[in-house]
């Protein structure tokens, strides 16, 4: 890679925080903690910008990162707090706010694994196989966590 089109990445990556915020943000249920997230995101994708073997997957790969450091960071916060308590998002005003409210709290509710599945194919828009890979599992096992996800969804938000 050359150092030219290094720094295009580099300078590029500030596109993809949109993404990157939201999919954070219904993985972390904080968002401050979806912030800290993006940062840690940006800050590894430059250290490690040379491994990224095909730049037109980058949003890709910056959204794999995200995904495996923030439950590298759950992990490792599990093992020092046990909390019970809810972090729960309040809703921006808009046209269908109680029905948003209603379908961030679904998502909530989810396990982590199968709400991060469903993120980051349905919102960030991955396939099957890059969402495997953003959370180092089979495309059979993202393929149940989505199928799981959304029969759950369609259960508590009645929708058939």
């Amino acid at each position: 890679m050359t150092q030219g089109s290094r720094q295009a990445l580099v300078d590029s990556l500030h596109e993809h925080g949109p993404v990157l915020l939201a999919t954070a943000r219904i993985i972390t249920r904080d968002e401050d903690e979806a912030k800290d997230l993006i940062q840690m995101t940006f800050e590894i994708a430059i250290r490690r910008i040379d491994s990224l073997r095909e730049p037109a997957a980058l949003r890709a790969w910056l959204l794999r990162i995200e995904t495996r450091e923030a439950f590298r960071v759950t992990r490792r916060l599990r093992r020092l707090v046990r909390l019970d308590g809810r972090v729960r998002e309040i809703a921006a005003p808009g046209p269908d706010i109680g029905r948003r409210a209603e379908i961030g709290e679904a998502l909530m509710a989810l396990p982590a694994r199968t709400r991060a599945a469903v993120a980051l194919h349905y919102l960030a828009g991955l396939s099957v196989r890059e969402t495997a890979d953003a959370l180092g599992v089979s495309e059979n096992t993202v393929k149940t966590q989505i199928k799981t996800g959304l029969a759950r969804l369609r259960e508590v938000l009645g929708d058939a």
